[in-house]
C-alpha cells in the first residue's frame, strides 16, 4: 500500500502541473487578449454569421494540440543538431519561425487526416476552416512562447491546448457580448462599434490585472 501512494503521488503532480498550464494559457496568457494573437474573421467587430464557431474551433484545438510536441521537438532536438551546420553569418533563430510554421502546416495534415473520422456534413464544415486556423498567428505565436520559455513536451502540449481552449473560450465571450450590447439599453452613439471597442478593451484589461504589468523606466 505505501509503495501505491508513491508512486501516486508523482502522478497527481504530474497531472495538476499540466492543468496548471492550461490554465495558464487560457487566462493569465490569453493569445487573444494578452498577446493580440489570431485575430480571425470570427471576432472581428462586425459579426460574421456564416462563420459557425465549433466548425472553426475543433480543427483549431487539433492543430494547436498536435503542432505543440512538433514544435517541442523541433526546439530540443532538431535546432541543436542544426546549429552545427549552419555557416555562421545564419544564426538558427533566423529559421525559428519557417520552421515552426512547417510545424503548423504538418499539424493541419494530421488534422486533416483525421477529420475524415467524423460525419460527413461536420467534416466538410470543418475542412473549409481548417486553413483560418491553422495559418493563425495563435499558433506560431504559441510555438515561439512554449521555446521561450523553455517548456518540457508535456507543458508544451498543456500550455497549446490551453492556447486553443482560451482562444474558443474569448469567441464565445465577445460574441455573447455583442448579443447582449444590442440592448436598447446602450445609448445610440455607443451601439455598434464603439460599444464593441470598449468591451474588449475591458477585457482585456482583467487580462492584464491577472497578469501584471512592469513598467521599465
Amino acid at each position: 500500500m505505501p509503495a501505491v501512494n508513491i508512486e501516486f503521488v508523482p502522478l497527481m503532480r504530474g497531472v495538476l502541473e499540466f492543468i496548471s498550464y492550461m490554465g495558464l494559457a487560457i487566462f493569465a496568457e490569453n493569445v487573444i487578449l494578452a498577446r493580440a494573437l489570431g485575430v480571425t474573421r470570427l471576432l472581428k467587430l462586425v459579426p460574421d454569421h456564416k462563420a459557425q464557431v465549433w466548425d472553426f474551433s475543433i480543427p483549431f484545438l487539433m492543430v494547436m494540440g498536435f503542432s505543440a510536441p512538433l514544435g517541442w521537438a523541433v526546439h530540443n532536438l532538431f535546432f541543436p543538431w542544426l546549429r552545427g551546420y549552419l555557416p555562421e553569418w545564419l544564426p538558427v533563430s533566423a529559421l525559428r519561425p519557417l520552421v515552426y510554421l512547417t510545424c503548423g502546416s504538418a499539424a493541419m495534415i494530421i488534422t486533416w487526416l483525421l477529420l475524415f473520422l467524423l460525419p460527413r456534413r461536420q467534416r466538410q464544415a470543418c475542412q473549409a476552416q481548417i486553413t483560418l486556423g491553422g495559418c493563425s498567428t495563435a499558433v506560431l505565436g504559441t510555438l515561439l512562447i512554449c521555446a521561450n520559455q523553455n517548456y518540457t513536451m508535456m507543458q508544451s502540449i498543456a500550455f497549446g491546448i490551453g492556447s486553443g481552449l482560451g482562444y474558443v473560450f474569448i469567441i464565445f465571450i465577445v460574441r455573447e457580448g455583442r448579443r447582449r450590447l444590442r440592448s436598447k439599453d446602450v445609448p445610440a452613439i455607443f451601439q455598434g462599434l464603439p460599444s464593441s471597442l470598449i468591451y474588449i478593451g475591458i477585457l482585456s484589461l482583467a487580462i492584464y490585472g491577472l497578469v501584471g504589468h512592469a513598467v521599465v523606466l
